[in-house]
């Protein structure tokens, strides 16, 4: 009888030992996973508003850009990133338009003529690669599309040494003071060009609406993850306003551009 009661005993005590570092495991977890959603929401943001911006640009300093343009990457740290339009090339594209940003503001933009250096570096044709194999992937499987005209694109380079090309297809802005968080994707694609799995972000279309009042937050749930993802972080940058997410865990985040924090 004592030896049973001693038994239980134990067992409870270990019992009570694993919750604290259950918690302290599952804790770190999601640290790392918002950290990681947070430097790539950033960088999305970035190379999106240069894409964006630089596109204007773009389109006042190339002739006939419809019949030139072949796509475009950006590259470089979220304050000062490089954007670059190549032609049409299929096998080996040149440059034909390079511009340079900081704090999401247009530095200098030019096109490059037949005396300029059009040659574009081999990490950035893996850059280009890695596009075209994520944009034909997608339309390979033709997942949930959110958006009434073609999808921007966003690649981030490998976060390790061997690591795979993040893309990002996103269902453009409809309307304005409205953003899309449905309808967005990520294909990982290694660095010889073959595609792997595709992340989806969302399971349906939906659209937030920019709140009146500076600084209101925007409530939603998101149904696939203990933590927001960069699509929040970007979605929130983009608005500039907080999001107020709610997970399946029943935590409740604020996500901004600055940090994604649990709220209490």
């Amino acid at each position: 009888m004592f030896r049973t009661l001693a038994l239980l005993a134990a067992a409870a005590s270990i019992t009570a030992a694993a919750i604290p570092a259950a918690q302290a495991q599952s804790a770190a977890a999601e640290k790392v996973a918002s950290d990681q959603a947070l430097a790539r929401g950033r960088l999305i943001y970035a190379y999106d508003q240069a894409a964006w911006h630089g596109t204007d640009d773009m389109m006042t300093k190339v002739a006939n850009p419809g019949e030139t343009i072949g796509g475009y990457i950006v590259d470089g740290p979220a304050a000062t990133p490089t954007l670059l339009f190549y032609d049409k090339d299929p096998k080996q594209p040149h440059a034909v338009y390079i511009a340079e940003f900081r704090d999401d503001r247009l530095v200098s933009g030019r096109a490059l003529g037949p005396n300029d250096d059009r040659a574009i570096s081999p990490a950035r044709m893996r850059m280009i690669l890695a596009r075209g194999t994520a944009v034909a992937e997608w339309k390979r499987i033709a997942p949930l599309y959110c958006g009434t005209r073609g999808p921007n694109t966003v690649v981030l380079s490998p976060e390790w040494a061997g690591g795979p090309f993040l893309v990002y297809v996103l269902s453009p802005q409809g309307a304005e003071k409205s953003y899309p968080l449905g309808g967005h994707f990520r294909v990982d694609v290694d660095a010889d060009g073959t595609p792997g799995a595709m992340r989806v972000f969302s399971k349906g279309c939906v659209d937030v609406k920019e709140p009146e009042g500076a600084g209101t937050a925007i409530a939603v749930t998101h149904l696939l993850d203990p933590v927001p993802t960069e699509i929040h972080v970007f979605t929130a940058l983009a608005s500039k306003h907080p999001l107020a997410v709610g997970t399946p865990n029943g935590k409740m985040w604020l996500v901004t551009g600055a940090g994604i924090t649990a709220k209490k």
